[in-house]
């Protein structure tokens, strides 16, 4: 599979970030505890949702792992340069921004228990990395097969009740997709 570092480029890719199109993905961060202790012996995954194209004409995924991985640095004092993090890009999907983002609510609602968040936010330094609440300690083999059955149909309906409580709340987390000023005529 793909890895990543902080210091790495996201890849171009074909599309603009108006397009309804998005990632659902699952990744392993690799080397935090050699330098947070309070994480050894874990195995960190986190599960994401990103836009197909980010602006500039980037991965979604990728930008959003490279941004998370150099968030996680800054928020544990970690130098960029010389630093021994990295994802491991371990499960990708891809649909409509709302079909992936209701695979990544599905997920993060059934699998509470295994959630880092507090963790995160308890040991940085600085504010919690953006996304810290996505982290979740569990055998890569088991976070694979919950990745895999978020995307059935029955559960990503599930997902978009989630979905929809949350943009009807304001919560933040579960964003509507853009829409492109020139497909609508303010351009």
């Amino acid at each position: 599979m793909k890895t990543l570092t902080s210091i790495d480029s996201p890849n171009e890719i074909d599309g603009s970030p108006y397009d309804d199109f998005g990632f659902n993905y699952l990744w392993r961060l690799h080397g935090l505890q050699f330098h947070v202790p309070a994480f050894s012996g874990m195995t960190i995954v986190k599960n994401g949702f990103a836009k197909y194209c980010r602006s500039g004409g980037f991965s979604g995924v990728e930008s959003r792992i490279i941004e998370t991985l150099y968030g996680i640095e800054e928020s544990f004092c970690i130098d960029h340069y010389e630093s021994d993090l990295w994802a491991e890009l371990l499960l990708v999907t891809t649909g409509t921004f709302d079909e992936t983002l209701s695979s990544e609510q599905f997920f993060h609602s059934r699998n509470k228990p295994f959630r880092l968040k507090g963790l995160f936010s308890d040991l940085c330094r600085y504010s919690p990395v953006g996304g810290h609440s996505e982290f979740f300690n569990m055998p890569e083999k088991n976070a694979k097969a919950k990745f895999a059955n978020a995307q059935r149909m029955a559960n990503k309906k599930i997902g978009m009740k989630i979905v929809t409580k949350k943009r009807d709340s304001g919560q933040y987390g579960c964003p509507t997709p853009l829409e492109n000023p020139h497909e609508i005529g303010y351009a």
